[in-house]
């Protein structure tokens, strides 16, 4: 266990028994680490003066008594002296014995040590912008740093990372498993060598305590076996900020989607960058035209490129005949001079697979893409992807390139980071859906962050790690807590906290939108009012409250979602401030930002119907997609009507008479009889109802004269009420 987990460890035990000793007015409360005065994470607590170890504080006992009879008392109360200069001791002591020393005889404070500042410019740690964006510097705050979660990043290079060392930038510690699978070396250099740097930088920023697997990939086999070590070495998350083309028709299948499948199979999250492409992308099923030349638009034969400085263009072309082609197509590059600088020519007969690719080395300018049918039958779809340079024209959607496009992963577009808060993306970043129709991506992150590597870190590559780091505090804060979130369970955590963006609902541009993490989430309350007692009755006005409230450690926007059982209508009353609302069956009020521990209360009304009797309605909603209150149950009774009581003629010549309760749901009924003085003649008691057999007795048992006399019936109904006849006249003849 590395120190800061230690640390940790006591922090919690002393944070529970410092309390007392904190308040004691000759104890300074920055010795625990629970101060106002000390609001940084535990990391950081040692440049803040605050050290402890094994159990126990560093401090300084300010005294003007005998240094050798306090420091043998000191030595009782479980104190290590660590030096003395005149009136001070500087001690190593149990916490929970701190206000005992302050207590001993010659004792005048006990405090932190001081530290000194040094007095040069160091240069400062980068830290993605992201961290507190996103939410991560409020996970930090409470003890989340992802201890005890494997992630890895699988790139292309990691050059700069023994400088990121050394400066602080990624600490060495945290990296616990490297592997080079090119033959190269892990950090030689060569274009877009130190990527994978980068990438583990911001995931290393977001969660500074998880463990690290860096793997350096080349080829597809590469990445297989990087797959199947991080499944031997149980990693939990794989960040690949790298997209592939020309194995699949970007429909989640081929080569690289299956390799990824036996990650996801084996349990582990894979989160991979959706692509810069949106803007070197072209799709559709082009006609064929005279020189079997493909027309990307009636009379357009070519797709514009342009290069704003010498390197290399690489343009792949593939089309939907996997895996095997059916037609031969053929991909070309032109100058401006009309000069054909290269040309794709592969011929797909047998097992080819229906693509062409060109690498060229191009000089400054404009260049054009042109696709000719070697042999074709049918117009096909086809795909183009310029990697590094613009398409015009270029068809953003379905841009996203392998593995973002498998379903088993998780694509992440991106949002530059001045724009975070509602948009737009940026115009590069690619789109969906996949070919098979599927949305992507699933979320956006942001770029354009601090960095060691890039002085900004611009791209998708830079979102991806942003949100393996906030899946990474998930999946840390859970296990804290003895909890395991499985793949499926985190895939719909991430999704149920995103903030919609763009067009309402998902979309193939923002995916479920902005990437959120709470710390904690928001919390609502519901309370119920009928008019009468807590159940209510048809045609009855029900008034609805609902308390929400802002976690204590976030700020931002709140939605609140309330659906009304089928067959009810709700009027909001109260919108508690919300910057918009919906009434109907489904009601909704949005709070654009709210402050951390800030509560609203909304309400509205609804009519029980009394058209068509139900026994009970039942309510459910939820806050940022989030169910955070338990669904409510009104319980409605059927009108109550007053009771009448059919008897038999009057006259009763016989020996016998029956009482029916009608209008009333009787569970039980009572007969009382009166004679026309008022005197009780017969009480029956309860009895089980709704009817009612008197056989002309009184409450002796004797029978009853002839005459006139009073009654009435008590009903009692199922639901606990009772009820009263009017007093009626009944007339025996004997």
């Amino acid at each position: 266990m590395r120190r800061w987990s230690r640390l940790a460890i006591v922090l919690v035990v002393l944070l529970a028994v410092g309390g007392a000793a904190a308040g004691h007015p000759r104890v300074d409360p920055g010795l625990f680490a629970d101060s106002p005065a000390i609001a940084v994470p535990q990391e950081l607590l040692p440049q803040a003066g605050v050290r402890i170890e094994g159990g126990r504080v560093l401090a300084v006992v300010e005294h003007d008594g005998v240094e050798g009879d306090l420091a043998r008392a000191l030595g009782k109360l479980g104190a290590e002296l660590g030096g003395l200069y005149d009136g001070l001791l500087q001690v190593w002591i149990p916490q929970e014995r701190l206000a005992d020393a302050a207590e001993l005889p010659g004792v005048a404070y006990v405090r932190r040590p001081h530290t000194p500042v040094t007095l040069g410019d160091p240069r400062p740690r980068l830290v993605s912008e992201g961290v507190h964006l996103l939410g991560a510097s409020l996970f930090h705050a409470t003890g989340v740093f992802g201890q005890g979660v494997k992630v890895a990043v699988i790139d292309g290079g990691f050059s700069a990372l023994s400088q990121s060392y050394r400066m602080g930038e990624i600490d060495p510690e945290a990296v616990v498993w490297t592997r080079d699978y090119t033959g190269v070396g892990l950090e030689a250099n060569g274009a877009n060598a130190a990527h994978g740097t980068a990438v583990a930088q911001v995931v290393h920023n977001m969660a500074p305590q998880a463990e690290l697997y860096l793997a350096r990939i080349g080829t597809e086999t590469d990445l297989a076996q990087a797959v199947r070590d991080c499944i031997e070495r149980d990693v939990d998350l794989i960040v690949h900020s790298m997209g592939w083309v020309n194995t699949s028709f970007n429909d989640g299948t081929g080569v690289i989607a299956d390799i990824v499948r036996e990650a996801t199979a084996e349990g582990i999250k894979w989160i991979n960058a959706a692509g810069n492409h949106a803007q070197r992308h072209w799709t559709g099923t082009p006609a064929i035209g005279s020189g079997d030349w493909l027309e990307f638009e009636p009379g357009l034969r070519e797709l514009e490129l342009t290069v704003e400085g010498p390197g290399l263009v690489r343009v792949a072309l593939t089309w939907d005949e996997w895996p095997h082609a059916g037609s031969d197509l053929d991909l070309f590059l032109y100058n401006d001079q009309g000069r054909q600088v290269a040309a794709s020519r592969r011929s797909q007969e047998g097992q080819a697979p229906p693509t062409e690719m060109i690498d060229h080395y191009a000089q400054a300018g404009t260049y054009y893409v042109r696709v000719r049918a070697e042999r074709a039958g049918e117009p096909v779809p086809i795909r183009i992807f310029s990697l590094w340079h613009k398409l015009s024209p270029h068809v953003a959607e379905s841009s996203i390139l392998q593995p973002g496009n498998a379903e088993e992963i998780f694509a992440v577009g991106t949002i530059g980071v001045g724009d975070w808060p509602a948009g737009p993306q940026q115009p590069y970043s690619s789109q969906g859906p996949t070919a098979d129709g599927r949305l992507k991506p699933e979320l956006v992150g942001l770029d354009g962050v601090t960095n060691f590597v890039y002085p900004q870190f611009w791209g998708t590559s830079a979102a991806a790690p942003h949100v393996a780091g906030g899946a990474a505090l998930l999946l840390s804060q859970a296990r804290r807590d003895g909890n395991e979130l499985a793949r499926d369970a985190l895939r719909q955590l991430l999704l149920r906290w995103a903030a919609d963006l763009g067009e309402p609902g998902p979309d193939p541009v923002y995916g479920h939108g902005r990437a959120r993490f709470w710390v904690e989430q928001p919390r609502a309350e519901r309370s119920i009012h009928v008019p009468e007692g807590d159940t209510a009755q048809p045609g009855d006005t029900v008034v609805v409250e609902i308390a929400v409230r802002m976690p204590s450690t976030q700020v931002g926007g709140l939605e609140l979602k309330e659906t009304l059982p089928q067959g009810l209508e709700g009027t909001i009353q109260s919108s508690g401030g919300a910057d918009s609302t919906e009434e109907g069956h489904e009601l909704l009020w949005r709070w654009d930002t709210l402050a951390p521990g800030e509560e609203r209360t909304v309400a509205y009304t609804l009519t029980v119907p009394s058209d068509e009797f139900q026994e009970s309605y039942r309510f459910s909603g939820n806050v940022n997609q989030d169910t955070v209150m338990g669904d409510a149950l009104l319980r409605v009774s059927p009108a109550q009507e007053e009771p009448s009581v059919i008897a038999a003629p009057s006259p009763v010549r016989g020996d016998q008479v029956r009482f029916t309760v009608e209008g009333a749901s009787a569970w039980e009924v009572r007969l009382r009889v009166h004679d026309v003085s008022g005197r009780l003649v017969y009480d029956s008691d309860w009895r089980p109802g709704p009817t009612y057999q008197w056989h002309l007795y009184d409450r002796r048992g004797r029978p009853v004269a002839g005459g006139i006399y009073l009654y009435w019936v008590e009903v009692r109904t199922p639901e606990g009420q009772t009820v009263r006849t009017a007093v009626e006249r009944l007339l025996v003849l004997r």
